[in-house]
């Protein structure tokens, strides 16, 4: 059974990552491992003790539960890396600190190529993520995301939600009419519950998206790694913005094996 791998920082947002690890892994009894990174040699074992306390802590009433306890001393998006590597990590499940840490999560997450990281900053919400929003633009990408949300559903039984625009650009609009074709296709085979959303325009879609994701009460964004930023930069609404804070993040590097074979290796 693949473990998920949370990376924890003490903090609060830490704490978070392993609830919603452990969310996501009771169903199959996935294990976790939990990894922290210091910075110097003589650090590393009073952060593994410190780091133990916190594992026993959680696992309390959770008596079936398998929690791996790792520090290292390192660059820490390589450390992580690394382990997660080591370890054939499922995912991944990392608190982040907003805007603020925006960038260092995104260098630690672009490494992972074959792994998926969900970003935290609140505890889960309804308690799974069976309630799932995928933004589709032109991006040929996009498909990536689709076969992920096929992969939670084995999970939550998940209800998917995609929200896209009309685009007056006629070659993309027939790539975002191709991506949506082929997640129905996907979604129909699969029986996956899903509706879809077409904007006008993609005027205010970042807002809009999560204008959406508010309605139908969404528990999980996925987006590709390389357009999160974008997507968070561009909101303009400040309720939408405590929105993006709560709605946990996955995000999803490019892979080419599932663009061209339509599945996982």
């Amino acid at each position: 059974m693949k473990p998920i791998l949370v990376p924890h920082d003490f903090t609060e947002v830490g704490a978070y990552a392993l609830e919603h690890a452990y969310m996501i892994g009771k169903t199959h009894n996935n294990p976790i491992n939990v990894i922290h990174i210091v910075s110097k040699s003589d650090e590393i074992e009073a952060a593994k003790a410190k780091l133990q306390a916190i594992v026993d802590d959680f696992k309390k009433d959770k008596p079936n539960l398998e929690i791996a306890v790792e520090v290292r001393k390192g660059d820490i998006d390589k450390e992580i890396y690394n382990y997660g590597i080591e370890i054939n990590a499922l995912l991944a499940v990392m608190g982040t600190h907003g805007t603020k840490n925006l960038k260092k999560a995104i260098k630690i997450v672009e490494k992972f190529i074959t792994i998926p990281f969900v970003l935290v900053q609140n505890p889960p919400i309804y308690g799974e993520y069976d309630r799932i929003l995928i933004p589709i633009d032109a991006d040929k990408s996009s498909r990536i995301r689709v076969q992920w949300v096929r992969f939670l559903n084995t999970l939550f039984e998940s209800k998917v939600y995609i929200i896209s625009y009309k685009d007056n650009d006629g070659f993309s609009r027939k790539a975002i009419q191709n991506t949506i074709t082929f997640a129905e296709n996907i979604f129909n085979d699969n029986l996956i519950d899903y509706e879809i959303k077409y904007l006008e325009n993609k005027k205010n879609f970042s807002d809009e998206m999560y204008k959406y994701a508010n309605e139908a009460e969404c528990d999980l964004v996925i987006f590709m790694t390389d357009q999160y930023k974008s997507y968070i930069k561009e909101i303009k609404n400040p309720e939408n913005e405590e929105l993006a804070a709560k709605i946990p993040v996955m995000c999803v590097n490019k892979r080419i094996d599932i663009i061209k074979t339509g599945g996982f290796n």
